[in-house]
Parts: structure tokens; C-alpha cells; sequence
């Protein structure tokens, strides 16, 4: 088998094993927010917030190999695949940032619109079961903002540099191979 073979081989199953997790993780994601797709493992799970680590862990996974896969190509259907991947990220991830954001004020008493404060109140109380009403929800959501954050920041920062093809590693390699060598200099000085 050629190493051309090898390669198609193996950009096949990311592709499948990716689809595969988003697809379960959509269909969770579904399940979750109360339309029924038959996975009623899911709704027998109590807890709103253990529903949403399961879709958050199966989404990350899914969209870092389907990032992974598409840093496997060529030219424009690697930049093209990128992009792709990266906007369905960030169409998915803006929802978790601004809940964790919305969850702060709602924690304090705050009210909203209706459909927000609905689905927004839910995962407050679900995190209060857990931490209680004190600083600790707070500390929560603050981390679930930064974390928010990141996952939209990296895959964003991830593309620009697939598509400038900038290999970030070497980049970083260089630089501080440069500061110890300046480093070293220093000290013969």
C-alpha cells in the first residue's frame, strides 16, 4: 500500500470518527434541550449541567479531529476545510460563552427576556444545585466565560495560522531557542 493510500485512509476515518462524535453530540445536544431524538440515556441523567459535559466533551472532541483531519490537506481544500470548521465552532460555541456570561447576572436576580431567561435560568439552577448560591457559582461561571473563551479564540487562532501556513510549533521552537542563545550569550559576556 502506498504512502498516498495511507494518507487517504487515515483522513477518511477522522472524517468519520468526527462526524460520528458531532452527529452524537448534536443528537445529545437535542436530547438535552428537550427535543426527542431517542436517547433517553441522556434524559435520565438528573443533572442539566452532567447533560452538557457530555455535549461539551463530545463536540470538542469531534471538532478538534475534524480540525485535525483538515490540516491534513492540500492547498485551498485545506484552507476551505478549515474555515468550514472553524465557523461551525464558533456557531456552536457562542451559545456556551454567552450562557456562562448571562449566568451571573441571573445568579444575582437579574431577569431577562423570556426565551433567554428561560433557557439561561435552568442552567443557573442546575450549577447552584451543585455549588450552592455563594461565591463558589460565581467562580463557576467566571471560568466557564474564560473557557468560553478559549474555545472560541483557539480554533479561530488555529485557522488563521492553517491558512497563512504558519507552523506555529516551529515558530515557538525558534523563539526560544533565540532567548536561550541570547541568554547564553549573556553569560560569556
Amino acid at each position: 500500500m502506498t504512502t498516498e493510500n495511507k494518507k487517504k485512509i487515515m483522513q477518511a476515518v477522522m472524517i468519520i470518527v468526527a462526524a460520528g462524535l458531532n452527529v452524537w453530540g448534536l443528537l445529545t445536544l437535542c436530547q438535552t434541550i428537550g427535543i426527542d431524538v431517542g436517547l433517553t440515556y441522556i434524559s435520565n441523567i438528573s443533572n442539566l449541567i452532567a447533560r452538557y459535559v457530555i455535549v461539551v466533551v463530545t463536540m470538542a472532541a469531534g471538532i478538534m479531529l475534524m480540525s485535525a483531519a483538515a490540516g491534513t490537506f492540500k492547498g485551498k481544500v485545506k484552507n476551505v476545510f478549515s474555515i468550514a470548521v472553524c465557523v461551525y465552532s464558533t456557531v456552536l460555541t457562542i451559545p456556551l460563552f454567552l450562557a456562562f456570561i448571562l449566568c451571573i447576572p441571573i445568579a444575582a436576580g437579574t431577569t431577562f427576556p423570556q426565551f433567554i431567561d428561560d433557557m439561561v435560568r435552568d442552567i443557573c439552577y442546575s450549577f447552584q444545585d451543585i455549588f450552592g448560591t455563594g461565591w463558589v457559582q460565581y467562580l463557576i461561571y467566571v471560568l466557564g466565560t474564560i473557557m468560553g473563551a478559549i474555545f472560541l479564540a483557539v480554533p479561530i487562532l488555529s485557522t488563521y495560522f492553517t491558512v497563512k501556513d504558519i507552523d506555529l510549533i516551529a515558530l515557538i521552537r525558534s523563539e526560544i531557542g533565540k532567548k536561550k542563545s541570547d541568554a547564553g550569550q549573556k553569560k560569556t559576556e
